[in-house]
């Protein structure tokens, strides 16, 4: 029998060139304000719950109702949360990322302008995890030194790589490479509204997941980012070493981390002769 627990790392920081951070994070119940989010932070845990939530969104529109709507996703997050405090199946999943884009989606309709969010969930259940997405926050699983994109872009330029019409490496580059097609805010009704989730996916120990915004992946190229990973000592050096680099690589985005450790033990019964 195995025993799991993670140990979860966060960090954000509003870059070089932004007046607000518009990215927000979710560390299983813990995230932090907007003024806090400004001034940059983090924090880690380590967590053996049977169930556990993991988030990071980044608003769109104007730094004002970006930052609104990246907050208002962490807030409805911790209500998420606690209506399910055993574990959610795939269809409580997807409907409730429905229910919470529909619920962006009016509220950004009535004293401020439409706005929405990117978002990346990582639903950790008894030693397996999902990936939840929309938008272009990403999720990344690093094993045995290999590092792989476990998200679904859901982008312009991702649309045309998919059509055969544009290439990985030309897409980098294009000027169309943040246009969403879909993302928290948009009613779910909407027939564009189709978030990725993955299959249950099994975990091993040492796994390392990570959960980004764009600021981070569009500053650090992915070999950098699994060279980080793999040489960091833990969770909490991993995302304070990723967001510096992002800054060192000229910071012009809020970039934001999540950082999961997996760590697992086998439980050994002993009988005790008498």
């Amino acid at each position: 029998m195995t025993d799991w627990h993670l140990s979860a790392a966060a960090r954000t920081s509003r870059g070089l060139v932004r007046a607000r951070n518009m990215d927000g994070f979710f560390l299983d119940g813990r995230s932090l304000q907007p003024e806090e989010m400004n001034r940059g932070g983090g924090m880690w845990e380590e967590n053996e719950a049977p169930f556990q939530l993991y988030a990071v969104c980044d608003g769109l529109g104007s730094d004002a109702t970006g930052q609104w709507a990246s907050y208002e996703v962490t807030r409805l997050l911790q209500i998420l949360r606690d209506a399910y405090p055993d574990g959610m199946t795939d269809g409580e999943a997807l409907f409730s990322l429905g229910r919470l884009s529909d619920r962006i989606h009016r509220l950004s309709g009535t004293d401020r302008p439409p706005t929405g969010a990117a978002l990346a969930l990582c639903l950790w259940q008894r030693g397996t995890l999902r990936v939840l997405n929309v938008g272009n926050c990403r999720v990344y699983r690093l094993r045995a030194g290999k590092l792989v994109q476990l998200s679904v872009d859901h982008t312009e330029t991702q649309r045309m790589i998919d059509l055969g019409m544009e290439t990985p490496y030309l897409a980098r580059m294009s000027p169309r490479r943040h246009l969403l097609t879909q993302f928290v805010g948009m009613d779910s009704a909407n027939r564009a509204f189709q978030p990725a989730l993955s299959a249950t996916l099994e975990v091993r120990p040492r796994d390392r997941y990570l959960l980004c915004s764009d600021g981070l992946y569009d500053m650090v190229e992915d070999e950098d980012i699994r060279k980080i990973l793999l040489r960091a000592r833990d969770a909490a050096e991993a995302v304070e070493r990723l967001v510096q680099q992002a800054l060192d690589n000229g910071g012009r985005d809020n970039a934001t981390v999540v950082c999961l450790t997996v760590h697992g033990y086998r439980r050994v019964w002993r009988l005790r002769q008498g």
